[in-house]
């Protein structure tokens, strides 16, 4: 059945660029609404409905456009709403950005859905399950050295998502995660609270994208690092396939690995995708 929640509840933090403080109010909404986002702060209130042709990346994050109206900085949202299996909220934004909480985490947006009780609707699940496998290959080059970038799509009984981080000058260890989402995977302690991070090569450059909120990513350089689990950052790089994967608009059914990729990448497998779910549906 279809899932949305019984109050409605705020959510607040800095915008992704630090400028800047930015509230999400999460509200319920009927069946078959789907996630709709609404820019308070414009004239008209206009929305931005979460599906894949509004769906962009401009930047280091995801974003849904419609008519130049902008949300900024979707994924770490949508996968909480994907996490939790819900199907149906209004969110409404005093910014064009969804706040930075929980260290670029989920774990503050699913800490307050959870608050709002999720509660199931008199409406059958709308889900999509994959028919047949679909393949997203890029590269890029470091020190004059081609790499390649993977991202699949194969059909599977439940959705699943892999991903292998793996750095060419190995500042992150190769490493590892895969979770299955069935009766016994706890999103809400498992991937959610799962933290972004940046290289110390990147440090210059996003600095100047996000300001202030630098202070919330995790830095790997030379020394320590405290983590939460071994492979944290192939969490996290999960967690974001699960938020993009959601501007789709819909639950699946497969099984997503991803190598080496990012949003980009995410983004272009939703649109191969897009056509598949309107004919399936």
């Amino acid at each position: 059945m279809q899932k949305t929640i019984k109050r409605t509840v705020c959510c607040s933090g800095i915008c992704i660029t630090g400028q800047s403080e930015s509230t999400v109010t999460f509200h319920p909404a009927p069946p078959d609404t789907g996630i709709v986002f609404v820019r308070e702060d414009l004239p008209g209130h206009p929305e931005v409905p979460c599906q894949p042709e509004h769906a962009r990346v401009d930047f280091r994050w995801t974003s849904l456009v419609k008519n130049d109206i902008r949300i900024e900085h979707t994924e770490h949202l949508l996968a909480a709403i994907a996490g939790l299996e819900l199907d149906n909220l209004k969110i409404c934004l005093n910014s064009p950005c969804i706040p930075v909480v929980s260290s670029f985490s989920s774990r503050g947006f699913v800490h307050a859905l959870l608050k709002a009780e999720p509660v199931l609707q008199d409406m059958p699940k709308k889900c999509f399950c994959l028919q047949e496998p679909v393949f997203i290959t890029n590269s890029f080059f470091h020190q004059g050295r081609r790499y390649d970038r993977f991202l699949m799509a194969l059909p599977a009984p439940q959705f699943t998502l892999t991903y292998l981080l793996d750095y060419p000058d190995k500042e992150i260890p190769t490493q590892l995660a895969h979770f299955a989402f069935d009766g016994s995977f706890d999103f809400a302690s498992e991937l959610a609270p799962a933290r972004s991070y940046i290289l110390e090569s990147e440090y210059e450059a996003v600095v100047k994208l996000i300001g202030k909120n630098m202070e919330n990513c995790l830095v790997f350089s030379n020394g320590p690092v405290n983590l939460q689990w071994h492979n944290e950052p192939a969490r996290h790089k999960a967690l974001d396939m699960l938020g993009d994967l959601y501007t789709l608009g819909i639950p699946l059914k497969g099984h997503f690995m991803g190598i080496r990729t990012g949003h980009k990448d995410n983004n272009q497998l939703c649109q191969k995708l897009r056509m598949q779910i309107r004919e399936g549906i």
